[in-house]
């Protein structure tokens, strides 16, 4: 399969929420979010750049430059938080409560297809609206695999509404695109899972005078 990762979706679905939507997006730490331009990913490129990564030193060689992504520049290219601890990967905290809430039809997997129904056509903007539209944008922007659901592990990160804020993305999209890269690279898969549009646009690392302008590149 194909990675799931796509701006251009989540973009979409953004554009139809209202104000007050809007708001919770803001108040949780996602503001940035809210400002995706429609970027195409160039997937070729994507693999080219993976090809080029050393994973002893966990470094890219981009035009001849040995560059490594810090949860900084993640933070300057995403936008998303990235104070508090650093996060290897979901806390896979069994949250039955949320798993069998966010399951709906199936029970078994929380299904990408039925959170993007969710936010299409809900217009509340409670507790439930913030948890699906995190997990969704986990699912198919920050941390995208090759499935069309989302891990029930990511749930830890959502129990708590007054503390996604608080909690470092940055590190979290990082961590595991590098794992994806490190899985691509050792078993020769066909495809790279992960984010994508970060993988894309790291090449301006090289370049210090460029990464003043990554954010408009990604965002309106």
């Amino acid at each position: 399969g194909t990675c799931k990762c796509s701006q251009k979706l989540l973009a979409e679905i953004i554009s139809v929420f209202n104000q007050e939507e809007k708001d919770v997006v803001e108040k949780a730490g996602f503001g940035s979010l809210l400002k995706l331009k429609d970027i195409e990913i160039r997937r070729e490129l994507c693999k080219e750049i993976a090809d080029n990564f050393y994973l002893d030193k966990e470094e890219f060689n981009i035009q001849e430059n040995k560059v490594k992504i810090s949860i900084k520049d993640v933070d300057h290219i995403l936008g998303l938080p990235s104070q508090g601890d650093e996060i290897k990967e979901p806390p896979k905290k069994h949250v039955p409560g949320l798993f069998y809430k966010y399951t709906w039809n199936d029970s078994t997997k929380i299904h990408s297809s039925e959170l993007r129904e969710y936010l299409s056509k809900n217009k509340t903007y409670g507790d439930d609206f913030i948890r699906i539209f995190v997990l969704y944008t986990i699912g198919f922007y920050l941390c995208p695999t090759l499935q069309p659901y989302v891990k029930s592990d990511y749930l830890g990160l959502v129990e708590e509404i007054d503390n996604i804020k608080n909690l470092n993305w940055s590190s979290l999209v990082l961590n595991f695109l590098i794992r994806s890269i490190r899985e691509y690279k050792e078993v020769k898969a066909a495809n790279l899972k992960g984010n994508l549009v970060l993988l894309q646009e790291s090449r301006a690392v090289v370049q210090p005078t460029k990464m003043s302008c990554l954010r408009r590149r990604t965002h309106i």
